[in-house]
């Protein structure tokens, strides 16, 4: 059983997830590839792969029949369910940890998400708009999170490509800071801050890394981590729930172009991707407005660890300045 405690002096939130121990692990041991090319197209003792169906209880696939291109399920090793543990108010904060907590599986056990056909990825990314459209009506769910971590660094427990997705019964502190700035920005210049930045990344061209003509790729001007990269949507959507087919048709080309870069250029490195989205908040906060959030996702590889003075501070070191990731990102 999942429960969520709360911080008394921050209030930031902690998911206490017991069932994630139990986990299956490719990467116990260091010299395991992480490199699903080195496998074969099915491999039998992958739980994801076909054959193996019956391994895993089935949400929905696409299509829904034997030669299925896109599996979801839920996790088996859940961190968010719908039976969760105590909730209680006395001097500390807890609350249920109810949601929902899905994988979404890639056919091929040996592809990468950055090597998926063109129509495989943007029908990955048709599975994400699908399932977070599903997830948000769900009463108690405040906030829906795509990812995928990929490699022993960034979280992935199992080498076959797949995605997760989290249903969340409140908005995430980190997020909520961000549709909130977005807000006041908005409410004190006029304009979406997303926007803004689009405007100003195109003017100044040094961290942009693919200008396409739905997309902008660049390396944000405050980066967390070495080589971060931000792609974002030229046209103003709050969420990612409404872009288009044809923009999902872009998307799918530039994702695959960025993946692609950080798999060549930086040797396959382990990298956590997500997608920041407008919430699904059922409450009535007038700050999430559609009008000054705008959908973005972001790409962080894993090629530093995080010190003291990270944890402690919140203040993050980065060695590698977005300009010089920008030009080493962009040689041929």
């Amino acid at each position: 059983m999942s429960e969520f405690r709360q911080d008394i002096v921050s209030k930031h939130w902690v998911l206490f997830a017991p069932n994630r121990g139990g986990r299956p692990e490719d990467f116990k041991h260091a010299e395991k590839s992480t490199d699903p090319s080195k496998f074969h197209e099915v491999e039998k003792d992958c739980v994801f792969c076909p054959g193996n169906e019956n391994y895993n209880q089935e949400i929905v696939a696409y299509p829904k029949r034997r030669d299925w291109q896109i599996r979801v399920i839920p996790n088996k090793f859940e961190a968010l369910g719908h039976t969760g543990g105590r909730e209680r108010s006395d001097f500390y904060q807890v609350r249920e940890g109810i949601g929902d907590h899905e994988v979404v599986i890639t056919r091929p056990h040996n592809v990468l998400t950055g090597f998926l056909s063109d129509d495989l990825m943007d029908l990955n990314l048709r599975v994400y708009q699908d399932r977070m459209r599903e997830l948000s009506g769900h009463p108690e769910v405040e906030y829906v999170h795509v990812l995928q971590n990929h490699g022993r660094e960034g979280g992935a427990t199992l080498v076959h490509p797949h995605s997760q997705i989290f249903a969340t019964p409140f908005v995430p502190e980190h997020l909520h800071d961000e549709v909130v700035g977005s807000y006041v920005y908005f409410h004190q210049n006029g304009a979406c801050i997303y926007c803004e930045m689009i405007y100003k990344e195109l003017q100044d061209k040094e961290r942009i890394i693919l200008d396409h003509k739905d997309f902008l790729v660049f390396c944000p001007f405050a980066s967390r981590v070495p080589y971060a990269v931000r792609i974002i949507a030229k046209s103003h959507r709050a969420s990612f729930i409404d872009i288009t087919a044809a923009e999902r048709s872009s998307l799918a080309v530039v994702l695959k172009q960025v993946l692609q870069k950080i798999y060549y250029k930086l040797n396959n490195v382990s990298y956590n991707y997500y997608i920041h989205t407008m919430p699904a908040t059922h409450s009535l906060l007038t700050r999430y407005d559609p009008r000054a959030y705008h959908w973005h996702l972001e790409i962080l590889p894993r090629l530093n660890v995080w010190g003291g003075f990270e944890l402690g501070s919140d203040v993050y070191v980065n060695t590698i300045l977005p300009e010089n990731a920008a030009d080493f990102y962009r040689i041929p």
